[in-house]
């Protein structure tokens, strides 16, 4: 419904749901990254950040390992949108050295780099991310940029 409203352009109220999940588990990452999302189309993308890093900080103070790592998945994403590429790369590159088995931080790594045209590097993260993915999802299309 949150996502829908989002479409619809209808943001408090996309937003009021997506708190509302959130009272109820503040570490939902599909509404911990849909609401950044949202806020940050919307001009709140600072808000968006605090709200993750107020996620991140329940995580730690819990000690909830999954959680705290994606979390950290989610402000990386947040902080490529925003255009900081550079702290969205040390981000993923921090996170893939704590767990380099974590295969959604290849595909974003792959992401980034086929953007900037380096695609040399974007094939050797698609191929790191199709060796340690369990669904073993085809992203050819996605190293071009010709696609986007």
């Amino acid at each position: 419904m949150a996502k829908l409203l989002g479409e619809m352009g209808r943001p408090k109220d996309a937003r009021q749901v997506f708190e509302e999940i959130l009272q109820r588990n503040p570490l939902s990452f599909e509404a911990l990254f849909e609401n950044a999302l949202l806020m940050d189309r919307y001009g709140e993308g600072d808000v968006g950040l605090q709200r993750l890093e107020d996620a991140l900080a329940v995580a730690e103070d819990e000690n909830m390992v999954k959680e705290i790592r994606d979390v950290r998945l989610i402000i990386a994403q947040i902080q490529f949108l925003q255009k900081n590429v550079d702290e969205a790369l040390k981000s993923y590159e921090q996170l893939t050295r704590e767990d380099p088995k974590e295969f959604r931080l290849y595909f974003c790594r792959g992401m980034i780099y086929s953007l900037l045209d380096k695609n040399v590097e974007a094939k050797e993260q698609f191929a790191k991310y199709r060796e340690l993915s369990p669904k073993k999802i085809e992203v050819e299309g996605y190293a071009s940029t010709e696609n986007l």
